[in-house]
């Protein structure tokens, strides 16, 4: 496996390690904080990571378009789960708020990375096959899709495994905002704001990622 893959893959896993540490300092120093559901958020994040990595894996084997496809989809149901991390502020309690703040604020940010990690892989997968500009549309419409997946998660309850467990139900909430698509100015508000601050904060990822293949690029050989 290419060292460029293993790093950033090690240092994922490293910052998911040490958020889990910080639960259990949380733990022992001021008792139980009602935070569990952080470490299966994480976990939760990490599985578009896994099926990125899998869409590249079959894009180099050649597989056929509707294997493609359909792990793309699979993908793109689970992507939100990582950005949806960086809601779970709205759990913060009244007693240890920093501490506890620095805890939310790892998982977010460890969760974040992860799932822009894996976005970065279907773009260039997606820009390999169909050129930049698909590229660039798959992580705009990506992003702003993960943001009403975190809105129907957060606001409604739903989850990635709806889509199998209760599809009738996501039918319903689709019916009715496509019949008045523009009836819930909340929802449209938050889309919005939350797909534009997402689409910044990967740009400025891309762009860091670039910086750093020009600095390798123009460095010295030994």
């Amino acid at each position: 496996m290419s060292r460029r893959i293993v790093f950033p893959v090690a240092v994922f896993a490293a910052a998911s390690a040490w958020c889990v540490v910080l639960l259990a300092v949380r733990e022992h120093e001021y008792g139980a904080a009602g935070y569990p559901y952080l470490v299966w958020n994480l976990t939760l994040a990490w599985i578009p990571l896994g099926l990125a990595g899998a869409l590249a894996l079959a894009y180099a084997r050649g597989r056929s378009t509707l294997e493609l496809v359909a792990v793309g989809v699979a993908w793109l149901l689970f992507l939100p789960n990582a950005p949806y991390v960086l809601t779970d502020f709205v759990n913060l309690g009244n007693d240890h708020r920093l501490f506890d703040a620095l805890i939310i604020g790892s998982f977010a940010v460890t969760a974040l990375a992860v799932g822009f990690a894996s976005l970065l892989v279907v773009q260039l997968v997606v820009t390999r096959a169909g050129g930049a500009m698909l590229g660039w549309a798959t992580v705009i419409f990506s992003l702003f899709a993960s943001a009403v997946g975190i809105y129907l998660g957060r606001v409604l309850r739903f989850n990635s495994w709806d889509v199998v467990q209760r599809p009738r139900s996501l039918l319903v909430v689709a019916r009715d905002r496509l019949a008045d698509p523009l009836g819930n100015h909340y929802l449209i508000g938050y889309v919005l704001l939350l797909g534009v601050f997402l689409t910044l904060a990967y740009a400025g990822l891309y762009g860091m990622s670039v910086l750093g293949n020009a600095v390798r690029r123009e460095a010295p050989k030994s």
